[in-house]
């Protein structure tokens, strides 16, 4: 189905191959996936094989890409289409229409299809995909894990030969990660479909047992099927599931209460409905707040709310001293920072240093400290030599860096984080909290004065990885159909989600230490278990 022999590709201005020497054979009806660190070159993997690279991209290339026994190379894209779908890091790259139906279609009418067949092809990955009541919807009104079933419900519907998936759990909650890669691998089963699915988190899909193929520095360092990814594989994924995560939250004792934001009988509505209902929650100094849910739950409403960008139909948000829906958002920059779900949405420079440097700029804190802290986080990211490129040759996960390095140089007290996990490796990951730890810690925000004490700071991060709320958050809240269902410190939560039915959102290995406890055949929360 898919052959990459002796393939390397380096992109213009490119100092290193980000492909080297790859030569693969892909089969009709394989499940695969891709793993490998960040910016080793799994999404420019992904690209070559789906024809959107040779003659499409500025770069050189050697050897050849075959799909369907066609060389992507000389082959126009519409063909190379017909026989490989493509559902990227961000759906919203790939959208060409404004609604959900008129998206899932398409690629059908582009082929002059008749009308009942599009529209059986629609109802049947719609179906499929368990996603019936986002019909009728404009894109624009959908969270990023809609967006993300809403683009593989398009590709599928196309019945590609092969379909690739570029880390397509980034903005999943983790119940519809599973059930996706649940559905893909019975479609693979039951249809021949190549299924090749690009990922950092592999909870939910070695149990389906794919061939697992590793990358390091754009070369393929492991391929593994079947009794072998229990062994080498394995140890080459261990970092990413297992490594330590070093990021000290502190926690604060009743008495010594810091109040960072308030949120009182909040309410958000839209045309599509009232997305937050009711909504109350405080954040106090010290606090690493994960928030959890299905998606379209309202979590990242809830951020935005908190940052004064949405504004509450009843209730009030307050930023310490600030009345949220009184202030302008402009009177709130030196103190909140800002990670949009989309990285694309905040990159407004031309250079990797100057978008680090922007907001601390705008808000008239960018002095020589700063610039030297700067530099010292970009070196930290991975981004050092990348300082004069434009923001937009990163790949998806450095821009998540970047957007975290800019929302916080310029010291704000509390951090509002929309998943920005997405795209990371656990060395990233570590990163990124660690940035966090820092914010929590006040940044040493009083500088050299050592008489002047550093105010700490508090964080909320929507994410969809058990493991990072597990080492890096304290505190957990879940969201679902707007309402605040959960709020609990970190050593109950996992329990009390066992209970409520969303394992999904627990790190497998407490899932399984509880069942442990439980007795075989028996969940936590049930009328009859002693949990």
């Amino acid at each position: 189905m898919i052959r990459f022999d002796r393939f390397g590709w380096r992109y213009e201005h490119g100092a290193d191959w980000a492909l080297r020497n790859v030569s693969l054979s892909i089969e009709k009806g394989e499940f695969v996936v891709i793993t490998g660190v960040s910016g080793s070159g799994k999404s420019t993997l992904a690209l070559a094989m789906c024809g959107l690279l040779i003659g499409r991209q500025p770069g050189e290339f050697e050897g050849t890409v075959r799909v369907a026994g066609r060389d992507v190379g000389s082959t126009p894209l519409p063909l190379v289409a017909e026989n490989i779908g493509l559902v990227q890091q961000n759906p919203d790259a790939q959208f060409a229409t404004s609604t959900v139906d008129d998206e899932i279609v398409f690629g059908l009418e582009n082929r002059c299809l008749k009308k009942g067949e599009v529209l059986r092809a629609a109802t049947k990955v719609i179906n499929l995909l368990n996603i019936s009541h986002l019909q009728g919807r404009s894109l624009f009104t959908l969270s990023g894990g809609e967006k993300q079933r809403v683009a593989v419900a398009s590709m599928l519907a196309g019945k590609p030969g092969a379909l690739v998936l570029d880390e397509p759990s980034a903005s999943l909650d983790p119940q519809a990660s599973r059930d996706l890669f649940r559905a893909l691998c019975r479609i693979s089963g039951q249809t021949g479909l190549t299924v090749i699915v690009i990922e950092h988190k592999l909870t939910h899909l070695l149990p389906l047992g794919p061939r697992v193929i590793c990358l390091d520095q754009g070369c393929v360092t492991i391929d593994a099927r079947g009794d072998d990814i229990g062994g080498s594989v394995a140890k080459a994924v261990a970092r990413y599931k297992d490594s330590p995560l070093r990021c000290h939250i502190p926690t604060v004792g009743h008495k010594e209460r810091d109040r960072v934001a308030e949120v009182s009988h909040v309410a958000v509505e839209a045309d599509s409905g009232r997305i937050l209902k009711d909504v109350c929650l405080e954040v106090d100094a010290g606090d690493v707040i994960a928030v959890l849910g299905p998606n379209g739950g309202g979590k990242s409403t809830l951020l935005q709310c908190l940052a004064g960008l949405v504004k509450p139909a009843t209730g009030t948000v307050d930023i310490g001293d600030s009345v949220v829906s009184t202030s302008h958002v402009s009177c709130r920059a030196a103190s909140v920072g800002f990670v949009f779900q989309n990285a694309d949405h905040q990159l407004v420079a031309d250079t990797v240093r100057r978008e680090a440097l922007f907001t601390a700029n705008n808000v008239g804190m960018a002095d020589g400290a700063v610039e030297c802290a700067a530099d010292h986080l970009l070196d930290q990211a991975g981004l050092g030599a990348r300082r004069q490129d434009h923001p937009y040759r990163l790949s998806w996960g450095q821009k998540r860096r970047l957007n975290m390095i800019s929302a916080v140089l310029h010291k704000p007290r509390l951090i509002l984080l929309d998943e920005p996990f997405a795209g990371q490796d656990w060395e990233n990951a570590a990163f990124l909290l660690a940035v966090i730890g820092e914010v929590i810690q006040g940044f040493s925000r009083a500088g050299n004065d050592s008489t002047v004490p550093a105010k700490r700071g508090a964080c909320l991060v929507v994410t969809h990885d058990p493991q990072v709320v597990a080492k890096g958050c304290n505190r957990v809240l879940f969201l679902s159909g707007g309402r605040i269902t959960l709020d609990a410190p970190l050593s109950e939560a996992f329990d009390r989600l066992i209970e409520m039915g969303h394992d999904a959102y627990v790190p497998a290995e407490w899932a399984e230490t509880r069942l442990a406890v439980c007795g075989e055949g028996q969940r936590a929360g049930d009328p009859h278990s002693k949990c």
